[in-house]
């Protein structure tokens, strides 16, 4: 995925839905970005520092603002043009927006609050920072089919951290440590937790599990829960930064920069994003007050000749 073609991509389609007053389609962005609409959204805020939805609200008042001063359409005409159901409620978000009303915003030299459309280049440095996170490694593991399970939740990402906190406060991990000899994925080094977010709904709704991943068939102890995930190639990155927050903003950009260079694809159709929180990357060096590493793992496609080597095409 080119990140910088995929942007302006999803900010023309913005644009154009603005401007013929459709409704945006998370499966139409999702279908732009080759990735769960979520997830997307997720880069979309640390690019550009708002929304998805917030974009739209901020472009349509600033084109309601000039349509204002340069037609002689009725306030209420605009309002329907972009999407508001009554004056009073666009007159609010106006108001809000451009500190003016619709009327004071027709008379002469009213100065509008102009938000212009958003470009890629622009969006490297948010307010003059560079991202500061940092690609350590990224290799590529066969897995067999396993289960994730352990402590289920419906969540977004604002309240994911407290589905975390709810994990530790919780007897969830004592229940896992029950059938810890189920566990499988060698490859995966000793943590404090591994987070499986999946089935993303829309731009702020998705399941998640905090748990571990288990032979499939493992007796599940009650209160927990298991998620089904096919075998396959999975990429395994590790992110370096100096605390969580700078990892996560820019997790998502760094790593689909690094699974394009290396030639491959997100694999769409069995998506699932895992966060893991090792002991030697993470959790030691937090002790020391050290720059900390989160793991994650994510399935891939595996390359066409692979794919004609499989047992199942012989």
């Amino acid at each position: 995925m080119n990140n910088s073609k995929v942007f302006d991509d999803v900010i023309r389609y913005l644009e154009q839905t603005i401007q013929d007053g459709s409704e945006v389609k998370e499966s139409e962005i999702s279908k732009i970005a080759m990735s769960p609409a979520a997830l997307f959204q997720r880069v979309f805020i640390f690019l550009s520092g708002v929304s998805i939805s917030d974009y739209v609200r901020k472009r349509k008042l600033t084109l309601a603002g000039f349509d204002l001063q340069n037609s002689s359409a009725t306030v209420l005409d605009i309002a329907m043009k972009y999407g508001f159901q009554s004056h009073s409620a666009f007159s609010r978000a106006f108001k809000q927006h451009h500190a003016m009303t619709p009327l004071q915003a027709r008379q002469r030299f009213a100065k509008l609050n102009v938000y212009l459309p958003l470009e890629y280049l622009d969006m490297r440095f948010i307010g003059g920072k560079r991202i500061m996170a940092e690609m350590k490694r990224i290799t590529y593991q066969h897995v067999e089919e396993r289960w994730m399970v352990g402590a289920y939740h419906n969540t977004s990402f604002v309240e994911a951290g407290a589905a975390w906190q709810a994990f530790y406060s919780s007897d969830a991990n004592d229940k896992l440590q029950t059938i810890a000899s189920e566990t499988c994925c060698d490859v995966i080094d000793a943590n404090v937790g591994i987070g499986m977010m999946y089935n993303f709904r829309d731009m702020n709704h998705f399941e998640f599990i905090i748990g571990d991943f288990m032979k499939v068939g493992t007796v599940v102890p009650e209160g927990l829960q298991a998620k089904h995930v096919p075998g396959g190639l999975t990429a395994h990155v590790q992110v370096e930064g100096a605390d969580i927050a700078e990892i996560l903003e820019s997790a998502y950009l760094l790593i689909t920069e690094a699974i394009e260079k290396t030639g491959k694809r997100i694999d769409l159709e069995h998506f699932y994003w895992c966060e893991v929180y090792t002991q030697e990357r993470f959790c030691e060096p937090m002790s020391r007050g050290e720059k900390v590493t989160i793991d994650y793992i994510l399935p891939v496609l595996p390359e066409q000749r692979e794919i004609m080597e499989s047992p199942a095409n012989h």
